[in-house]
């Protein structure tokens, strides 16, 4: 969606039966176990997060009745492509900031705050139907639940060290291990579960430092790579790589022990060396140039053709 699109009325005839909510009291510490901090807003300021709310405003007014023709006519499908056209933008971002303006990240993270905002402004058409709400109680359920030192009822005993971020780690993941018994998932082989709940679309390198972290943390490390040599030990491994494919996965090994993202890693490297490049030569990109996945030209799975992306 272009960022210059003038604003859109808060209010329309034949808007979504379902208007943004007003603001709610803040949460008191009492009621999460959550340290108090000052959160007040001074006076005259508006309270943090009411801007959220007027942003389900703008998106109901789009999706609404005599709202917005584009926007009429997406799904969850049509939209797939925008979402990972603005991912790649804010990692973009991030990964050659020098590169950006002072207030790119924000700007790219707005974008893709629309992208979320669209997708529940779908979900109130679908059956059962669900809203943005839902979506941020779900944020809430699982960051209560996943933090005990922070949102439990005894969260002064849930860790031994609170400042010990590989204890905060272990009981995050400990959570998460009783989520899958809960939901009938406790019957997978344990080698297995270093790969459940990893997309197949992950990138290999980021998928490779989480499957060797959650080894790493059942203590078993050396299994999982054993296992690896031995599927690069096949007698077709020539033909797929397999011994580029090992070396791979003794950079991940080592980026995980430091921890280290490599995808990211390599990708804030390439970002960093295109800048430096361009910066030297001073053109733009040519063929052949290096180019991030921002640069790519529309091909139907990154952009669409009408160009309603930022």
């Amino acid at each position: 969606m272009n960022a210059s699109q003038p604003p859109v009325p808060s209010s329309q005839p034949g808007q979504s039966p379902q208007p943004a909510q007003p603001p709610q009291p803040p949460v008191q510490p009492s009621q999460t176990g959550q340290p108090s901090q000052a959160t007040e807003p001074t006076p005259g300021e508006a309270a943090r997060g009411s801007a959220l709310l007027r942003a389900v405003e703008v998106m109901e007014a789009l999706r609404a009745a005599d709202g917005d023709a584009w926007s009429h006519q997406q799904t969850h499908a049509s939209l797939a492509r925008y979402l990972l056209e603005e991912t790649y933008e804010v990692l973009e971002v991030i990964d050659d900031p020098q590169a950006h303006g002072p207030g790119a990240l924000r700007d790219e993270l707005g974008d893709l705050l629309f992208q979320i905002l669209f997708h529940a402004r779908v979900g109130q058409e679908a059956e059962p139907a669900w809203d943005v709400d839902d979506v941020a109680r779900s944020f809430i359920a699982k960051m209560e639940r996943r933090n005990p030192h922070i949102f439990g009822d005894r969260r002064d005993e849930a860790l031994e060290d609170p400042e010990d971020i590989e204890q905060i780690i272990a009981q995050w993941h400990a959570v998460k291990a009783a989520e899958r018994q809960a939901r009938g998932a406790g019957d997978t082989p344990s080698s297995a579960v270093w790969f459940d709940g990893i997309p197949e679309r992950l990138p290999a390198l980021q998928t490779a430092a989480k499957v060797v972290h959650r080894a790493r943390s059942d203590g078993r490390l050396e299994e999982l790579l054993a296992a690896a040599d031995e599927a690069a030990a096949a007698p077709d491994a020539q033909q797929w790589g397999g011994d580029v494919a090992s070396a791979l996965l003794e950079v991940a090994v080592r980026a995980e022990s430091e921890d280290i993202d490599p995808e990211s890693a390599l990708r804030a490297l390439l970002a960093r060396t295109r800048s430096a490049a361009l910066e030297t030569d001073g053109s733009a990109p040519r063929d052949g140039a290096l180019q991030t996945p921002g640069d790519r030209p529309s091909d139907g799975t990154m952009a669409g053709p009408d160009g309603r992306t930022a």
